[in-house]
């Protein structure tokens, strides 16, 4: 079972880059996006207020997963809270 974002009436692209988000996430790192959606961080917020923020509310264990998913998507973190707000997340197996 793993956290997956639902794509109906989502733009082509839009869904793209949620696949993209999904194949390249681990338990960890999906947690972790599971939390931004969960804190409310804002897409418009500085990056560098945002990373602060989030060094304070998630421990390392998801920290280091959610930078390697960020490095691996090509997507910054502003980027990443754009994509994900508003979409909501089921825990479930998706079907191929």
């Amino acid at each position: 079972m793993r956290f997956h974002f639902v794509l109906d009436g989502l733009s082509a692209q839009h869904q793209d880059d949620l696949l993209t988000i999904e194949k390249h996430m681990t338990p960890r790192s999906s947690t972790a996006v599971f939390e931004i959606k969960s804190l409310g961080l804002k897409s418009d917020r500085d990056p560098q207020a945002a990373m602060e923020f989030l060094k304070s509310k998630l421990s390392a264990f998801h920290l280091v997963p959610l930078e390697a998913l960020l490095e691996v998507t090509k997507f910054d973190l502003q980027t990443l809270t754009r994509l994900i707000k508003n979409v909501p997340i089921v825990l479930k197996a998706r079907l191929q």
